[in-house]
C-alpha cells in the first residue's frame, strides 16, 4: 500500500497567518488552539497547495491577509509550501498567489492589474497543467478528498455512495451472482422465466412491471368472463321437439304445392289471353313506327328545295361575316402601321434638326484650358500652339463622331420608314380587294333572299299517300280488337290459403332456428370456460414469476449487503429499503450497530468516517493524511494506517503543534 504523508508545511501570508512552519509526525500530529486561531486554516492551506481549493471544496475562497477594517493588505505574496513523503520519497509542492502591480503610462502611481499564481515542484517552476499532473500522479483529487476527510463520504448523494461502495468491493452484484446463490438443480425451472428475462437485457424492475401489467390485464379480462357466461345462459332459448317442428313444416309445404297446381291451372287461360294481347300491342307499335317513317320521308321529299335554299343562304351569310372580320383585322393592322410610320417620321425630323445643330457648331477657345495644370501659368509660344491644335483636333473628332452616329441612326430609321410604306400599300390593297368581295357576296345574298321557294304542307301530302293510309287503317283495326272485354279466373281463395300456410311455415322455421342458436350459444359458453381456465393458469404462472422475483430481490439484498459490509469493521450499510407495497428500492444508509449515521454522536460519526476511509484505502492501495476537526470531542479512535492530524479546540490556547 502506498503511504502519503506530510513532512513539513510552511505558510506565508495565508488567511491571516503571516508566517508559520510546522513539522508533522508520520503517524499522529496534534494541533491545539482556541476557535479562530487557524486550525482549519492549516487544512485549507494543505488542500489549496495541492488542488487550489479549501476544505469545503471552494476555489474562490479568500486567502489574503486582512487588516482591522477587513481590507486585504496590498503587495503581499501568499504562499504555502508542502513537503510530501510518498513511500519515503519526499517531494516539495509550492503554490504562490500574488498581485500584479503596474504603472500605467502618464501616471506615477502603481495600480493593481489582476493576480497571478506560480507553481513549483522541488523549486522547479511549472505550468498549472504540469503542476496538476504531478499532483494527480501521486493521488487524484477526488480520491484524495475521499481518504483525507471522514465526513466527505457521508456527505455524498446516495447514488454516488452506492457507486463507491460497489467500487470498493469490486463492482455491482450481477443477476448471475444472485442466481449462483439462489438456484439449484431442483428449483431451476422455477426461475427459468426470470433468468431468460434478465439475460435478455431487461432490468429486474422492468421485468417486474411487465409481469404485473400482464397479470393485471388478464385479471381484468378474467373478471368479465363469468358475467359473459351467465349472459349467454340467460339468452339461450328453451329446448323444443325439433322432429315434430320439422314434420309440421314438411306437411304445410306439401299443401302449398297443391294450391300452386290449382292456381296454375286457372291462370293458364289468363296467361294465353295476356300473351295474345301483348302480341297485338306489339303489332300496333310496329304500325305506328312505320307510319312515322313514311311521314319523315314525305317531309324530306316535300321540303328538299327549301332546305337547299336555306343552306345556301346560311353559307352566304357566313362568307359575308368572314369578309367583314378580315376587313376589320386589316384596318387595325393599317392603323398600327400608320402610327409606327408617324413615330419614325417624328424621330427622323428630330435627327435632321440634331444634324443641323451639330454641323453648325464652331470651335471656340476655352482660355482656362490653355494653362499649365501644375504651375497654373498660361501656355506660351510652341506650347500654346500645340495645346490649341490639340483642342481643335479633339473638337473636330468629337463633332465628326457625333455626325456619324446621327447619320447612322437616320439611315436606319429611313429604311424602317420605307418598309412601313410598302406594308401600308400592301394592306390598303388587300382592304380594297376584300371590300369588293364583300360587296359581291352581299348582292348574292340579296338575290337569294328574293328567291325563297314556297314550303309544302306535309299533312295534305300524307292524306294522299296510299302507304300511310293503309298502315293507319291496320293500326285502328288492331286497337279495336283489344277493346273486347275479358274476365280473368278468380284464384284469390287459393292465394289467401297459400299465404296463410306460408305464414305458418315462417313461424315454425323461426322456432326451429332456435336449435342452431342453442348450439352456437353452448359452443360459446364452452369457449369462454376454456378461456377462463387458460387465463387462470396464466395468472398462476405470473404469480409464480412474482414469487421468483421476490426471492431474487431478497437474495440480492442479502448478498449485496453481506459483500459490502464485509469490507468494514465498524460501520454497516443498508443498501435496500422496502416500500409500503413491499417493493424493494435502492438506498444507501450508513449505520453503526443499527443506528443511522445522521443520528450518531460526533465520536461515532468520526470513527464511521475513518472506517470508510480504511476500506477505500485498502481498495485503492493508498493512504493519505486524515484531518480530524473537533478532535477534542472524541476519546477513542479506531485504528487506521493513515497519517492522522488531530485538530483540538483548547479554550484560550494559541495555535500549537505537537
Amino acid at each position: 500500500m502506498t503511504y502519503i504523508g506530510i513532512v513539513r508545511m510552511t505558510l506565508t501570508n495565508f488567511k491571516g497567518i503571516r508566517s508559520l512552519e510546522m513539522n508533522f509526525d508520520p503517524e499522529v500530529t496534534n494541533v491545539f488552539g482556541d476557535n479562530a486561531t487557524g486550525k482549519t486554516t492549516l487544512m485549507d492551506a494543505f488542500l489549496w497547495t495541492l488542488f487550489g481549493k479549501d476544505s469545503q471544496n471552494r476555489a474562490d475562497f479568500n486567502i489574503k491577509t486582512l487588516d482591522a477594517k477587513g481590507k486585504a493588505l496590498p503587495k503581499l505574496e501568499h504562499e504555502v509550501t508542502v513537503i510530501l513523503s510518498v513511500d519515503g520519497v519526499e517531494t516539495v509542492f509550492r503554490r504562490c498567489y500574488k498581485e500584479n502591480w503596474v504603472k500605467k503610462r502618464g501616471t506615477a502611481k502603481e495600480v493593481m492589474d489582476g493576480h497571478t499564481v506560480d507553481y513549483y515542484v522541488d523549486d522547479v517552476p511549472l505550468s498549472k497543467r504540469e503542476y496538476d499532473a504531478k499532483v494527480s500522479a501521486i493521488c487524484p483529487e477526488q480520491l484524495f478528498r475521499q481518504i483525507t476527510n471522514p465526513s466527505y463520504f457521508p456527505s455524498l448523494k446516495m447514488q454516488e455512495q452506492r457507486r463507491m461502495l460497489f467500487e470498493i468491493v469490486g463492482g455491482d452484484i450481477t443477476h448471475h451472482d444472485v442466481f449462483n446463490e439462489l438456484i439449484t438443480d431442483e428449483n431451476k425451472e422455477h426461475y427459468r422465466s426470470l433468468v431468460d428475462a434478465l439475460d435478455s437485457g431487461k432490468t429486474l424492475d422492468e421485468y417486474k412491471k411487465q409481469v404485473v401489467s400482464q397479470k393485471n390485464k388478464i385479471k381484468g379480462e378474467v373478471a368479465d368472463i363469468p358475467g359473459r357466461i351467465e349472459e349467454n345462459n340467460r339468452n339461450m332459448p328453451e329446448e323444443e321437439d325439433w322432429v315434430a317442428l320439422s314434420s309440421d313444416i314438411e306437411e304445410k309445404e306439401s299443401e302449398i304445392k297443391n294450391y300452386d297446381s290449382l292456381i296454375a291451372d286457372k291462370s293458364k287461360a289468363d296467361e294465353e289471353e295476356a300473351g295474345r294481347r301483348r302480341g297485338v300491342r306489339q303489332q300496333i307499335d310496329d304500325k305506328y313506327e312505320r307510319m312515322e317513317e313514311v311521314k319523315r320521308q314525305v317531309k324530306r321529299d316535300a321540303n328538299a328545295e327549301h332546305d337547299k335554299w336555306y343552306s345556301d343562304l346560311s353559307a352566304k351569310e357566313s362568307e359575308i361575316s368572314n369578309f367583314k372580320a378580315d376587313i376589320r383585322s386589316l384596318e387595325n393592322r393599317l392603323l398600327t402601321l400608320n402610327n409606327s410610320l408617324e413615330e419614325y417620321n417624328s424621330q427622323r425630323g428630330i435627327l435632321l434638326q440634331e444634324y443641323k445643330t451639330i454641323n453648325s457648331e464652331t470651335f471656340e477657345v476655352d482660355s482656362s484650358a490653355l494653362v499649365c495644370p501644375t504651375c497654373k501659368r498660361a501656355f506660351e509660344g510652341v506650347d500654346y500652339d500645340s495645346k490649341l491644335q490639340e483642342m481643335q483636333d479633339t473638337f473636330q473628332t468629337n463633332k465628326s463622331n457625333r455626325l456619324k452616329v446621327n447619320v447612322q441612326k437616320g439611315t436606319t430609321i429611313k429604311a424602317k420608314i420605307e418598309e412601313l410604306q410598302k406594308q401600308i400599300q400592301t394592306v390598303e390593297k388587300a382592304i380594297g380587294e376584300k371590300k369588293n368581295l364583300l360587296s359581291t357576296s352581299e348582292s348574292e345574298k340579296q338575290q337569294l333572299q328574293n328567291s325563297e321557294p314556297k314550303t309544302v304542307d306535309v299533312i295534305d301530302v300524307l292524306e294522299r299517300n296510299e302507304k300511310y293510309i293503309a298502315l293507319k287503317k291496320e293500326a285502328e283495326t288492331l286497337e279495336a280488337s283489344l277493346k273486347a272485354i275479358y274476365t280473368p279466373a278468380d284464384v284469390s281463395e287459393h292465394i289467401n290459403a297459400k299465404k296463410a300456410l306460408q305464414s305458418d311455415i315462417y313461424a315454425l322455421k323461426e322456432r326451429l332456428s332456435k336449435r342452431e342458436q342453442i348450439e352456437r350459444t353452448q359452443k360459446r359458453i364452452d369457449e369462454l370456460q376454456s378461456q377462463l381456465s387458460n387465463m387462470q393458469q396464466q395468472i398462476a404462472d405470473y404469480e409464480q414469476i412474482e414469487a421468483s422475483i421476490l426471492d431474487f430481490m431478497k437474495s440480492k439484498v442479502s448478498l449485496v449487503e453481506k459483500r459490502i459490509n464485509s469490507a468494514f469493521s465498524y460501520v454497516q450499510f443498508r443498501m435496500f429499503d422496502t416500500q409500503v407495497d413491499g417493493t424493494e428500492f435502492d438506498t444507501c444508509e450508513c449505520m453503526v450497530d443499527g443506528t443511522p449515521y445522521s443520528d450518531l454522536n460526533t465520536a461515532a460519526k468520526m470513527n464511521a468516517g475513518i472506517d470508510i476511509i480504511n476500506a477505500i484505502c485498502r481498495a485503492k492501495g493508498v493512504t493519505a493524511p486524515i484531518w480530524l476537526d473537533n478532535r477534542e470531542s472524541v476519546c477513542n479512535l479506531i485504528p487506521c494506517a493513515s497519517q492522522v492530524i488531530n485538530l483540538f479546540v483548547e479554550r484560550g490556547a494559541k495555535l500549537t503543534i505537537q
